[in-house]
């Protein structure tokens, strides 16, 4: 009888017996990863983004582009814009980085989870983790005297891809496991 309640409610026999708390706890383990995850690949792109408006705006270039070698202010402005992009450049690649790691956590954490969180909820939260990347990033280049868009859109072609894989991820671990459940009931019983 156990066991076809289990059946019925798609949980393991422990579930029923113990309540579905190692269940939840994965569950919560894998949302939690996620928000944090996400999480800081949009606070280091929105740093990344303040970084470079800060710098395009606060030590601008000569508007010519054309900056005299003789010139000894200009020399320091330059070299400080440099190191800026430097660190920009760093906060850009540690937000690939987390975005790939944290996906392949994920990723393998889903393929141990028995109940998949739903498409919807997975397309809900990749939709807000897009709608966030391009908050952090677009908006600047609306400010910014000396780059545009297109130099802030680079930071997404980093960290979307991953996120994107992620996704078609968990569509594939979810008809993968209805294909056994259905394997499974189709199945003579003995």
């Amino acid at each position: 009888m156990l066991i076809k309640l289990a059946g019925l409610y798609q949980a393991d026999v422990s579930d029923i017996l113990y309540g579905s708390s190692h269940a939840q706890r994965k569950l919560h383990t894998v949302r939690g990863i996620a928000a944090a995850v996400f999480g800081a690949v949009l606070l280091l792109l929105f740093s990344s983004s303040t970084l470079l408006l800060f710098m395009n705006t606060c030590l601008p270039a000569p508007a010519d582009g054309f900056i005299p070698a003789t010139d000894p202010s200009m020399e320091q402005i330059i070299r400080t814009r440099f190191a800026l992009l430097d660190v920009r450049d760093a906060l850009v690649g540690i937000a690939q980085t987390v975005s790939v790691v944290g996906c392949l956590i994920l990723s393998v954490l889903l393929k141990d989870l028995k109940r998949l969180p739903s498409v919807p909820k997975c397309l809900y939260a990749a939709l807000v983790y897009g709608v966030g990347a391009v908050a952090c990033t677009i908006p600047f280049g609306a400010f910014d005297p000396i780059y545009r868009y297109a130099d802030y859109v680079l930071a997404l072609l980093c960290i979307l891809p991953p996120a994107l894989l992620l996704l078609l991820w968990r569509v594939v671990l979810g008809l993968l496991k209805n294909r056994l459940a259905n394997a499974e009931e189709t199945r003579p019983q003995k």
